[in-house]
Order: C-alpha cells, then structure tokens, then sequence
C-alpha cells in the first residue's frame, strides 16, 4: 500500500513570520492584574521581542494542509529560537542556510520520527539539529479523521533576525 507525502512548505527567513503584538497602554497589566510588580515584567517582555499569540486550537481544527502550516508556523518560533541560540554561541560558525525536517504525524495527531533531513539541509550543526528535533517532537497536530499516519517533509529557511 502506498502512503500519500504531505508536503507543506514554508519559507522563514525574516522577521516577517512571526506575529507582531499589538502595543498596549503603559500600565494597563497593572490594572489587570493588581500588582505594581507585574508592570516591570511587562515592560522587560516587550523590549524583548514580539508578544506571541496563543497556540493554534488543534481540537477545533480540521486536518489539512493549510492546519498543518497553521501548527508550523507557530512552532517555527521554537525553530528560530535554536538557530538564535545556536549563533549566540562563542564562536558559533553557523550561517543562514535550510533545515529540511521529516516526521510522521500518528493516528493520535502526534509526531514520531522527527528528524532533520541530511537531503535538503545546509545547516549542519548537530546541536541546532537535536533542539529542532526535540521542538517537533513536542508539537500535536489535529487527529487526521482517515485515522492514518501522514509522513511530513517541511523546510525552514533560517537567518538571524536583527
């Protein structure tokens, strides 16, 4: 029997990709929350960087391409984070370049398999390859209603954010 390959691309390279928060009012968490420490910690978690929005509702969605791209997207948040990690580094020599990763999604909607593809993958770091690996390992998927596994081929484009 032949299993069909959902391919689902997306190309990361910029900050583009990641969801941008929408400023608030100055001390509007204080209000909310009742605390004056909270202010601060607002404060420090803006400066660093976009707020990311929720998780994608896996149980209200349906299994597709487009779902499968929806739940991609926003772990590849965690992707980037290895890669920044990763150049972050004392000399790192990592460059731009692509992770082509493969993995099957279970009856269940979860991933088994995960691994970074040598075909396809010009980043070569071992140590951005086991935190990607240990990244799609964690992510859940809507339960395909077929109740077969879809193996998956997705790339990430990756480049430092500056």
């Amino acid at each position: 029997m032949k299993r069909s390959l959902f391919a689902v691309v997306v190309l990361l390279g910029s900050g583009l990709a990641f969801a941008q928060g929408s400023p608030g009012k100055k001390g509007s968490a204080q209000k909310e929350t009742g605390t004056e420490a909270s202010a601060p910690a607002q404060e420090k978690k803006k400066a660093a960087g976009p707020v990311r929005p929720p998780p994608p509702d896996i149980n209200r969605l349906p299994f597709t391409p487009d779902s499968i791209r929806m739940v991609m997207e926003y772990y590849a948040f965690d992707i980037q984070e290895c890669y920044e990690e990763i150049l972050a580094t004392k000399g790192s020599a990592v460059e731009e370049g692509r992770i082509m990763t493969t993995f099957t999604i279970t009856t269940d909607g979860f991933v088994r398999n995960a691994k970074v593809a040598k075909a396809g993958t010009t980043l070569k770091n071992p140590r951005l390859h086991e935190c990607v690996v240990n990244v799609l390992s964690g992510i859940n998927f809507p339960q395909p209603p077929d109740r077969r596994e879809y193996p998956i081929e997705y790339p990430f484009n990756l480049k430092a954010i500056k």
